[in-house]
């Protein structure tokens, strides 16, 4: 009975793997006046850039316009809380803005000070 118990344990358990992935994911909203074709996410500091998994049917094409939103969805590395966004533009240039503590912020603005990437996350 207990190897029942210890077997049926660990069927559910496996199959709650996925379930138990650190998914996470902020609303974005470009206040940059450029079209952002890409957007990737690493841990602050890391260069480990990973895509944003687009919600297909929230945003078919990733493309985020100038004053748009969108919520990007990454897989939270397991003890970071800051991390580094960065954003592709339609004209081919990018641009990081690092160190935002998504784990205290849900909302994400990036933008330009002159030409400096600055964000406000609350």
């Amino acid at each position: 009975m207990k190897k029942l118990a210890l077997i049926a344990s660990a069927a559910f358990l496996a199959a709650a793997g996925p379930a138990l992935a650190d998914e996470w994911d902020f609303m974005l909203t470009n206040a940059t006046g450029k079209l952002i074709t890409k957007i990737e996410v690493a841990p602050a500091g890391s260069g480990t850039w990973v895509d944003n998994k687009v919600d297909a049917e929230l945003n078919k094409d990733g493309k985020v316009k100038p004053n748009g939103k969108t919520t990007v969805h990454f897989d939270k590395a397991a003890s970071a809380c800051k991390f580094d966004v960065r954003a592709t533009f339609e004209d081919k240039t990018n641009a990081v803005w690092p160190n935002i503590n998504l784990c205290d912020n849900s909302y994400v603005t990036v933008a330009f000070t002159g030409e400096k990437p600055t964000f406000k996350a609350n």
